[in-house]
């Protein structure tokens, strides 16, 4: 309530904001430029939201997110307290509630933590189809499901991959065929409805078959032998010739022309592959941070930040050999403890195992993304909340190993 306008915008807030000012000045079918650009997906929420108050839409987006984040972190610690998990519910609640990036981005104009909230959801709803066991009852689990992700799709359309991904994986964890058909044709028809719904939208606007046009643009900011793979490119950037009679290169030429040149220079990619992946994990603040989350709240408040800003020996003790050290052996922490975290969950056998795979290969997924385009620490937010379950589930791993001498799970 003490935020001005109610929240804050995230690193894409001003573009959301402009796709949403197009649609409603000119209606859905904006011809704005932004709009076909960025996916148009959550500048039509905001809009959405517009028809209730304009004057109070960054409010009611808070608002709404929040309410949502909470509600799915609730449902989905509910569903844990079914399994052998529910000894652990309270530091999993607290571990989602209290991490200040996570929780504080549910008042930021993007999209990150309502995608958040939707994983939660699926892998809330997923875990209670297999507890329930209902016989007749799996086309309820795929309508949710398949709604969640839909949610996902039409705000960000790489979550298609990790629709699709989550539908095989639960698909999987029957046996009947006629069980898993309903699901993968289920969830990946409900889901197609999003990215159908913007490029209809785009089609009749602009008359460009198109989701989006930024892939390309975001693929060259990753590639090229002079490059380290982040947002910041430096040297330069990877040849790419209009194809004849066209003057300019297209997204989908762009793109090509970055896979090609990662074939044609495998050692530099493979240097590039692995700093990309690095940065995914990399912290908010100090020398090896490395993204898009300069606007962080919890950069606000951060006494890391606060500390290097305030004098010269701080700044000193953040950003060189200590602070480099603290900040490496944090990302390992970090990243030991998610893997922990994952094998542990999955010898507990049954329900458990498939919890476990359900929670892990999305942030796989989003990981190799991001690999694939620029290594940016803002694309671990959509999954993040299940990367802090997996890492709770770590911590009392290594207790249980420290108290019994053994990971195995009694």
């Amino acid at each position: 309530m003490n935020i001005d306008s109610g929240g804050w915008l995230g690193a894409d807030g001003e573009s959301y904001l402009e796709g949403a000012n197009g649609l409603l000045t000119e209606g859905y079918f904006s011809q704005k430029e932004i709009l076909t650009y960025w996916p148009a997906g959550y500048p039509v929420l905001i809009w959405l939201i517009c028809k209730i108050s304009v004057a109070h839409a960054i409010w009611l987006i808070s608002f709404s997110q929040s309410l949502f984040y909470g509600l799915a972190s609730f449902f989905f610690v509910r569903q844990l307290q079914n399994t052998k998990l529910r000894p652990y519910g309270f530091l999993i609640s607290c571990a989602l509630a209290f991490n200040p990036t996570l929780s504080l981005s549910s008042l930021v104009v993007g999209y990150e933590s309502a995608i958040a909230s939707c994983m939660l959801m699926i892998t809330g709803l997923i875990l209670k189809s297999k507890i329930s066991n209902e016989d007749g009852g799996t086309l309820k689990w795929v309508g949710y499901v398949g709604l969640f992700s839909a949610i996902s799709a039409f705000m960000q359309p790489r979550w298609i991959a990790t629709s699709i991904l989550i539908a095989v994986v639960w698909a999987l964890m029957f046996k009947s065929r006629k069980t898993q058909s309903l699901i993968v044709v289920g969830v990946i028809g409900i889901m197609a409805i999003a990215p159908f719904t913007l490029l209809h939208r785009n089609i009749e606007a602009t008359q460009k078959a198109v989701i989006s046009t930024n892939l390309g643009t975001t693929m060259a900011l990753g590639a090229g032998k002079s490059t380290s793979g982040g947002y910041s490119h430096t040297g330069p950037n990877v040849p790419c010739e209009p194809v004849s009679p066209a003057k300019a290169v297209t997204d989908n030429q762009l793109v090509t022309c970055v896979i090609t040149w990662y074939f044609s220079n495998p050692v530099a990619a493979g240097r590039l592959f692995i700093n990309k992946g690095w940065y995914f994990w990399s912290p908010w603040s100090g020398p090896l941070s490395n993204g898009t989350m300069a606007r962080n709240p919890w950069l606000k408040i951060n006494p890391i930040s606060n500390l290097a800003q305030g004098s010269q020996t701080g700044n000193d003790l953040v950003y060189k050999s200590f602070g480099w050290l603290i900040s490496f052996l944090w990302v390992l922490f970090g990243i030991s403890l998610f893997f922990i975290g994952f094998f542990w969950l999955r010898s507990m056998k049954g329900v458990h195992t498939n919890l476990a795979y359900i929670s892990f290969l999305p942030v796989i997924l989003s990981w190799l993304i991001s690999m694939a385009t620029i290594g940016d620490h803002r694309f671990r937010l959509p999954t993040m909340a299940l990367s802090i379950f997996l890492q709770v589930i770590g911590y009392f791993a290594v207790r249980h190993k420290i108290k019994s001498g053994s990971f195995d799970f009694k």
